[in-house]
């Protein structure tokens, strides 16, 4: 795997917030998701840092340790962080329970709720993530709504790619409510650890 950056936020406040962004199996950060999020992380003062798989990468055996080693990796090819905040869509949504482990908020884009593990985790965490999936992905199954603190979000008619069939317009006009509720999320993320203190 390669980690690269994506917006270096310069900024002169004392606090400095990284996101990584972390891909599916056959969808890079450049994806039209992931890609907006990043530039949405950009202009919100965040550091980015991306990953990208390379050959090398095989999920097949242990895909939960492949995606914390890239989130591990990511981290720390980035400034120390006073915030952090992990974006994962598909295939990379597995460190859901690194993140558990390491108190990291997740934005989690067509999380694998399919997983036992991911679902254990889920049920037993105390985190208010953001889970995004479509209506028509099998793999979102349903999205457990009410098995967590996390927030949940489906987009209706909305597939493993959040995209509503051959519909580009419905899909644009669903994927820009979904960054909508992305932003309150980020943005609320101050709000709580203000609240927290």
């Amino acid at each position: 795997m390669q980690t690269f950056t994506w917006a270096d936020a310069r900024t002169d406040k004392a606090e400095t917030k990284v996101a990584v962004l972390l891909p599916g199996s056959g969808y890079p950060v450049e994806g039209p998701v992931l890609f907006w999020v990043g530039e949405m992380l950009a202009a919100l003062g965040w550091h980015v840092q991306a990953v990208r798989w390379t050959p090398e990468d095989k999920p097949n055996h242990d895909p939960h340790s492949l995606v914390a080693r890239a989130a591990e990796k990511a981290f720390a090819d980035s400034p120390v962080a006073s915030r952090r905040l992990i974006v994962a869509k598909s295939l990379s949504t597995l460190a859901i329970p690194w993140a558990e482990e390491t108190r990291t908020p997740g934005v989690w884009l067509t999380p694998l709720l399919t997983d036992e593990r991911i679902r254990n985790t889920i049920l037993r965490s105390a985190k208010n993530d953001l889970f995004i999936g479509g209506s028509e992905d099998e793999l979102w199954d349903g999205g457990h709504r009410g098995e967590s603190n996390g927030t949940f979000l489906e987009v209706a008619g909305a597939d493993h790619s959040l995209q509503v069939g051959s519909d580009w317009r419905a899909s644009q006009e669903a994927q820009a409510r979904v960054f909508e509720r992305i932003e309150e999320f980020i943005l609320g993320l101050g709000h709580a650890q203000a609240s927290a203190t």
